[in-house]
């Protein structure tokens, strides 16, 4: 007797229903919570099917999102969170979301859009992959403009605005301020048609973009926050005065140095202001995290990592480290320690070499997913842990080696 087929399961279109709930329950908690509203008038008459993308600010993005439209939207996710058992299951059920493996090509994630948008439904994307650490739009997925054509429906571009100063991504308790949200563009499948991929790129580039420093200078919105810099050394990690990659700390709005005592604090505009305390010259600080952030990056392009092969970089103990299939549960953890080397990161004794990693991930702030050629290796570090100076001297390295254009993660 001839065995069943196993039968395989089909995209469906997100609930409208469910998104109605969603909005009703939603639009006064983020009003409340983040000041954010979304201008209705920029989204009047658009309706399924289409394919909206929207710069990625903080975690409730795909809810700021949601308010501009009439129709429930299946969102692309990150493969990490459809493995938390019945919680996932429900989420899946409910929402229709898209499972994606964050920093690789998934075809499996294109032909399920491609399925959606073929009977009728919204695909929603964040193209950058990642909620934005530094303030700025980061890079754009190459293949969102040919990804566009391929679907063959409207192309709706969303911008979010002042969400990034409201909630960072290495904050837990947000600001008061104001953020926005609201459609920038809107291309038909005309439009599409007439346009190259790299056009499309091109427009979704633009229009995505955003540096929150220089939208405030001119917005001048106060973001009134107990602790503005609170945790802020689990994104920054290289002192600007001093060279060293362990010293940074922060409390309420400070932000310092224990290697040298640099000193500086975020202001209500977002901005650092310097402290000269006991320094006969002015600490070298930059005005922002972004430009921190920038400074960061070129002081590892200059950094010699063949010098320590034989001893760690940088370290961190008391991590807990799993094993993960794609979204799937979390393997068992262990606890133990990561260290940085110039070949390779070692993981409670494990070497994971540079040539055998595919890509790497933070998500939420402190949790570090590596793909490799086998697994995903997920560490997760306690608060106030800088997970992010792995990934960034890891692509920094693994992208030197195998001549590929500068990549560092975000």
């Amino acid at each position: 007797m001839a065995k069943k087929r196993k039968k395989i399961k089909k995209m469906k279109k997100a609930p409208n229903w469910m998104f109605w709930i969603l909005r009703t329950l939603l639009r006064p908690i983020l009003k409340c919570k983040y000041n954010y509203s979304f201008d209705r008038s920029t989204s009047k008459g658009i309706k399924r099917p289409c394919l909206i993308v929207c710069n990625h600010q903080a975690g409730f993005d795909q809810f700021a999102v949601g308010l501009g439209v009439k129709f429930g939207i299946n969102f692309v996710a990150s493969d990490t969170i459809f493995r938390h058992g019945l919680q996932s299951y429900a989420m899946l059920k409910l929402t229709r979301p898209i499972p994606i493996t964050k920093g690789t090509a998934d075809p499996v994630a294109i032909k399920s859009m491609m399925e959606v948008a073929k009977i009728g439904g919204a695909v929603g994307i964040f193209p950058e992959g990642n909620r934005c650490f530094y303030g700025e739009t980061m890079t754009v997925g190459k293949g969102t403009g040919r990804l566009a054509k391929k679907l063959a429906v409207p192309l709706v571009i969303m911008r979010l605005s002042g969400v990034y100063l409201t909630k960072p991504r290495w904050k837990i308790k947000p600001n008061k301020g104001k953020s926005t949200g609201k459609v920038v563009r809107i291309l038909s499948v005309e439009e599409l048609e007439k346009l190259t991929a790299l056009e499309v790129q091109e427009i979704i580039e633009k229009e995505l973009y955003i540096n929150e420093f220089e939208y405030n200078k001119e917005q001048k919105i106060k973001f009134i926050g107990k602790a503005r810099a609170e945790h802020l050394e689990s994104v920054l990690f290289y002192c600007p005065n001093c060279h060293t990659f362990d010293g940074l700390k922060s409390e309420k709005h400070s932000f310092f140095c224990l290697k040298c005592n640099m000193k500086t604090e975020i202001d209500e505009y977002g901005f650092f202001t310097t402290y000269v305390g006991a320094f006969s010259e002015r600490p070298q600080i930059p005005e922002t995290i972004l430009e921190w952030s920038k400074q960061q990056i070129e002081y590892i392009k200059n950094f010699d990592f063949s010098a320590f092969i034989d001893k760690p970089i940088f370290s961190d103990n008391n991590i807990e480290f799993s094993k993960a299939i794609k979204a799937k549960k979390q393997t068992d953890t262990q606890k133990g320690s990561i260290a940085f080397y110039g070949d390779r990161i070692r993981v409670c004794e494990q070497d994971i070499y540079f040539s055998d990693i595919k890509a790497l991930s933070i998500q939420e702030v402190r949790k570090l997913t590596i793909y490799t050629t086998t697994d995903a290796l997920v560490i997760d570090a306690p608060l106030k842990y800088n997970l992010m100076k792995y990934m960034i001297c890891a692509y920094h390295i693994k992208h030197t080696q195998e001549k590929k254009l500068e990549y560092y993660g975000y």
